[in-house]
C-alpha cells in the first residue's frame, strides 16, 4: 500500500512538472498566425495621450505594428523594450508602432511610461476594443493588410519586418 502511495505521488509530481513545462513553452512561444489572404482591420480610431486623434488609415503606406498592452501585464512589459529597439532600428524604413494602452489605472500607466520613455506612439484604448488576451499585436503591411497576428511576446518582430521590407532593405 505504501509503495502504491509513493508511486501515485511520483506520478502526480511528474504530471505536474510536465504540464508546467508545456505551459512555460507555450508562454514563451505565444500564438501567432500569418495571413495568406488579404485581410484588413477596421479603421480603428484612437487618441494619443496628448489628445490627438489617430486613425489606422492615417498610416497607410507604412509598416504598422498595432499593439495592445497594459502596464500590469508581465509579457507586455517584457516586449516593450524589444519594441523600442526594433523601432529605433526600423523607423527609417517606414515602420511605426501604435501601442494602445488597455490600462484603466492611468497613474500606473503613466508611471510605467515615465520609466520606459518610449519613442513610439502611445495611444489610449476606446471602449469598443475587445481582446482575448494581452499582449496582442497585429503587423500590418504597407497596403493596410494584416501580415501577422501575435498573441504573446512578439520576439520575432524584426525578422517579420525584414520579410515585409523585401530582399533589398534590412533594418
Amino acid at each position: 500500500m505504501r509503495t502504491l502511495s509513493y508511486f501515485l505521488a511520483l506520478f502526480l509530481l511528474g504530471g505536474l512538472l510536465f504540464f508546467a513545462f508545456m505551459h512555460k513553452r507555450e508562454e514563451e512561444k505565444g500564438y501567432s498566425a500569418e495571413f495568406s489572404t488579404s485581410q484588413s482591420l477596421p479603421d480603428f480610431t484612437f487618441r494619443s495621450l496628448d489628445g490627438k486623434v489617430y486613425r489606422l488609415s492615417d498610416f497607410r503606406g507604412k509598416i504598422v505594428l498595432l499593439n495592445f498592452w497594459a502596464s500590469w501585464c508581465p509579457p507586455c512589459r517584457e516586449e516593450m523594450p524589444i519594441f523600442e529597439k526594433v523601432y529605433r532600428d526600423c523607423s527609417k524604413h517606414g515602420f511605426v508602432i501604435l501601442a494602445v494602452s488597455m490600462d484603466t489605472n492611468r497613474s500606473a500607466r503613466d508611471k510605467y511610461l515615465k520609466e520606459l520613455n518610449p519613442s513610439f506612439l502611445i495611444l489610449e484604448s476606446n471602449d469598443d476594443t475587445k481582446l482575448i488576451g494581452l499582449p496582442t499585436s497585429y503587423l500590418i503591411d504597407r497596403d493596410g493588410k494584416v501580415y501577422k497576428m501575435k498573441l504573446g511576446v512578439y520576439r520575432e518582430l524584426k525578422e517579420d519586418i525584414n520579410k515585409l521590407l523585401g530582399p533589398n532593405q534590412r533594418c
